[in-house]
């Protein structure tokens, strides 16, 4: 191997000839296999990688120049360090894009880590390498400038590289390819500068073996097929990980430790600097609890299916708008929303669709309340709306336009099969000087809920905190006598799809909703009369393979028309049920 080959050559002026072109072929040679790997396996975005080309490039051309000008002069060329420098912007510029493109979402808890890291390694930068830079004796001012940019240059690099370990995602073999060059350019810049200062150093020594095997790690990264997905998407974490937090403390101990070290010394003139290095990191901590602190309560307020607030948050915001109002009055207003037939969906489609249904649910409900109305997910299917300044009229007029939103498309499961959805809806609003309570809300809307669905479902029920009484109790009985009637249908219906030669198992809940819908269609109310049966039977063939499994709707109709099913039992009593909003 040419690395090999390097420190295999004898320490002659011809052999200080022989490594240096070594040494330059290989930094070429990283540059040409880059260029290679990029046009055979075509990254996204090629541009990050075309950088590192650059980069590597300008790193050779530094090499050249420094020899050629060091027959000549014994003193560093400026030339060579603009080149050597030029390298370092070009990889930091071309590890950041990769970060935004491994990292396109915001994440402040990486970059508040990656800040406390860059701290506590520039506290060691400074205290062992830029410092005694900085007031070494006997150095002209450009050679001062140069010596010092090396170090905080690396510095740049290596906290643009942390913000890329933090960053998640699938780690591939040319991401490890990739962090083993900046660990070993890093290595090796640190250990150039310490030998440096001890005026140790000689070209062609053991120092170099850091930089060419990093030259080695980039263009093997280069070549690798999976360098083309080393820039793919990755996850926002967290990052509240026991390594992290490992790791962090260390970090954040690095700048005191520094200071022990120093007093142990007698050597205490950067102790100003690392005095405010431990602020900065006491800063930083407390900026990354706060944060893991609203993580902890967002997750703990909010549900995790549908990304609404929990029934928990529900319920203090209830008790808070309980106390505005006895404070300083102002109206308040409840909303409960039940997704009609889900158990329907559930047994038909699997509980997979019914997650998407209440998902898609829950969006459609977000976009159409208004940014300061707490929505949440109140249990199961159920959903509700807490809302401010609303009086019966306003809140019948959002709950309307809530029941349109939910029923105006259906909802596809899997991408592909539409499942039609309707929500009954159950609201109360409290004017002063009503008292006003979280269970007296609850009560009454939930109440008022009852009494939509038991009207027929689909429909809006405003409920009175005046009238405690529950809005259907007057008719349970009437109700309870339809419930039978349908019940006894579901029994005909499983009944003859059993006897069937091509039998199926028949999931109940579906044959349940068949025979409430057909009841529904045929029982008057007082804002719409009766449907005929012709009517209905068109209604549910619409519905057949949508809301509705195929196979029971066309056994619940060749039941209807043999007579086996017919008009539910007279129920006058349900032209006295509370009336659902109008559309």
């Amino acid at each position: 191997m040419p690395v090999a080959g390097y420190f295999m050559v004898p320490a002659t002026e011809r052999g200080a000839t022989i490594q240096t072109f070594l040494y330059c072929l290989i930094s070429a040679s990283t540059a040409v296999a880059l260029a290679v790997g990029i046009r055979k396996h075509r990254p996204e975005p090629s541009s990050t990688w075309w950088l590192f080309v650059a980069g590597q490039v300008m790193y050779t051309a530094g090499d050249v120049t420094y020899y050629v000008a060091s027959q000549d002069d014994a003193s560093y060329p400026p030339a060579a360090n603009l080149l050597y420098l030029s390298q370092y912007v070009l990889v930091a510029v071309g590890l950041v894009r990769l970060i935004r493109r491994r990292s396109p979402q915001r994440n402040t808890a990486a970059l508040v880590d990656t800040a406390i890291l860059a701290v506590g390694a520039a506290v060691l930068w400074w205290v062992f390498l830029i410092h005694p830079t900085v007031t070494a004796p006997d150095i002209n001012i450009l050679d001062r400038i140069a010596a010092t940019a090396y170090p905080v240059m690396d510095l740049c690099v290596l906290t643009v590289a942390i913000r890329l370990m933090l960053s998640g995602g699938v780690r591939q073999r040319a991401y490890h390819l990739l962090l083993a060059f900046l660990g070993m350019n890093l290595f090796g810049d640190t250990t150039y500068g310490l030998l440096t200062l001890t005026g140790s150093f000689e070209d062609g020594n053991w120092p170099d073996a850091f930089w060419l095997l990093g030259y080695v790690a980039l263009g093997a990264a280069g070549l690798h097929p999976s360098m083309r997905h080393v820039g793919d998407p990755a996850d926002v974490r967290s990052g509240a990980t026991p390594y992290r937090v490992v790791l962090l403390g260390f970090a954040t101990a690095m700048a005191p430790a520094v200071l022990v070290v120093q007093n142990l010394r007698g050597a205490a003139k950067s102790d100003l600097v690392v005095v405010g290095a431990s602020g900065v990191l006491f800063l930083l901590v407390l900026m990354r609890m706060a944060g893991l602190i609203a993580v902890q309560r967002r997750l703990a307020i909010t549900d995790a299916l549908t990304g609404l607030y929990t029934r928990r948050f529900l319920s203090e915001q209830l008790r808070v708008e309980g106390e505005r109002v006895a404070r300083s009055g102002g109206s308040s207003a409840l909303l409960l929303l039940d997704v009609d037939h889900f158990k329907c969906v559930n047994d038909t489609y699997g509980h997979p669709a019914g997650d998407q249904v209440l998902a898609e649910v829950a969006r459609r409900l977000s976009t159409t309340c208004r940014a300061s109305d707490v929505v949440a997910r109140f249990g199961g299917e159920e959903f509700a709306v807490l809302t401010t300044a609303t009086d019966p009229e306003n809140l019948a007029v959002l709950a309307e336009r809530i029941r349109t939103r939910m029923s105006e498309s259906p909802v596809l499961v899997d991408g592909r099969t539409p499942v039609a959805i309707t929500v009954s809806i159950g609201g109360v609003a409290a004017l002063p000087p009503q008292a006003l309570t979280a269970d007296d809300l609850v009560n009454t809307a939930d109440a008022a809920l009852y009494a939509a669905k038991r009207g027929g479902r689909d429909r809006v029920v405003i409920g009175d905190l005046e009238d405690r009484t529950e809005p259907a109790a007057v008719h349970r009985d009437a109700l309870s006598d339809l419930d039978r009637r349908i019940q006894d249908w579901a029994a005909v219906v499983a009944e003859a799809a059993s006897r069937r030669p091509d039998a199926v198992p028949v999931p109940a809940g579906a044959v349940s909703a068949v025979c409430a819908a057909w009841a529904v269609m045929l029982s008057p109310s007082r804002e719409r009369p009766a449907m005929t049966q012709d009517l209905a039977r068109a209604e549910l063939r619409r519905c057949r393979g949508v809301q509705f499994p195929s196979h029971i709707v066309d056994q619940f109709l060749a039941l209807v028309a043999t007579g086996e099913i017919g008009n539910p039992a007279p129920a006058s009593a349900a032209e006295d049920v509370p009336v659902a909003v109008p559309a």
